[in-house]
């Protein structure tokens, strides 16, 4: 696969290549390549550069449905539904890769973009990684990329710089290509809202500002964005609506001044150790089959896939 870049200043595409150093002859600026990596960034970001290293390492031995079940467990179904909506060898766009999903390196033609240098560094799989920022560019021609994924990245854009990343996400796909985002959201989980009465300064130091979810917004303002800047809904679910919740978010709620801090505290210890498998796999039960009879204002977690019209 091989790959053209736009200059994020002006726009031109870009020409001058090295194996250091691309230049735009356009208006002259120059990006660093380092490591393999397009900087398009002159500085690093002071809160997300190397907070993020996270890495999905499962990949099936084989496509037989013994070997692939787990990519419907883990994270919510985020793979098993890329599997699904994404052609095999397509062009793929991650936004917010961080150490990236080992299965979607071995799937599709991977481009991993991040704020974090050293993120991208660890991110050899993927064919080609660029740092950059998708609020000012995303430095890829016109309809050049079939698919743009996400995982919990859309919760850390303030809602002001939604429409810009949509607007070049529109830009970027080829027609009817494909937007998959899942992404924390603004819930009214009843669990969620007992504690958040308690506290609204400890829900916004636990559950905001200490991850930089700067975006938090409602399942139904999302999707109406995505509607608003011309993408189609595919389908749209929401994960976690009931008190069974995620090992993260009890380990959250437990710094809560509350009479279960020390009970919440003890399972998310063990729900994110010995019985993490058993747990998720009755999350991901509960989510499918119990979660679409519950308003879908009390979802933490949101899927949404999309596709360019």
């Amino acid at each position: 696969m091989s790959l053209l870049y736009i200059c994020p200043k002006c726009k031109k595409n870009l020409h001058g290549y090295t194996s250091t150093l691309i230049s735009c002859q356009n208006c002259g600026t120059e990006f660093a390549i380092e490591c393999d990596v397009v900087r398009f960034l002159d500085h690093d970001d002071a809160f997300y550069e190397g907070a993020y290293q996270n890495n999905t390492k499962y990949k099936p031995r084989s496509e037989h449905f013994y070997h692939i079940w787990p990519l419907w467990l883990i994270n919510s179904g985020y793979l098993w539904a890329a599997r699904k909506h994404i052609a095999k060898g397509a062009k793929v766009l991650e936004l917010g890769c961080a150490g990236g999903v080992d299965y979607f390196s071995s799937r599709f033609d991977m481009i991993g973009c991040d704020l974090s240098y050293s993120s991208l560094i660890n991110l050899k799989d993927y064919k080609f990684r660029v740092q950059a920022d998708a609020t000012v560019c995303i430095p890829f021609p016109d309809n050049s990329i079939d698919a743009v994924v996400s995982s919990y990245f859309w919760e850390h854009i303030l809602p002001s710089d939604k429409p810009k990343i949509l607007a070049e996400l529109q830009r970027i796909l080829k027609p009817g290509g494909i937007v998959l985002f899942l992404y924390d959201v603004e819930t009214s989980n009843p669990l969620i809202s007992w504690f958040k009465k308690r506290s609204q300064q400890d829900y916004q130091r636990l559950f905001l500002d200490g991850d930089g979810h700067i975006g938090y917004e409602t399942p139904t303002e999302n999707e109406n964005l995505m509607v608003k800047h011309d993408f189609s809904i595919i389908t749209h679910s929401g994960f976690e609506k009931s008190p069974l919740q995620s090992a993260p978010a009890y380990i959250k709620l437990a710094q809560f001044d509350s009479p279960f801090s020390s009970l919440l505290s003890l399972l998310g210890k063990f729900l994110g150790g010995p019985l993490f498998i058993p747990h998720t796999l009755l999350m991901r039960v509960v989510d499918t089959f119990i979660g679409p009879l519950l308003p879908s204002a009390w979802a933490r977690i949101d899927l949404i896939i999309a596709r360019k019209s």
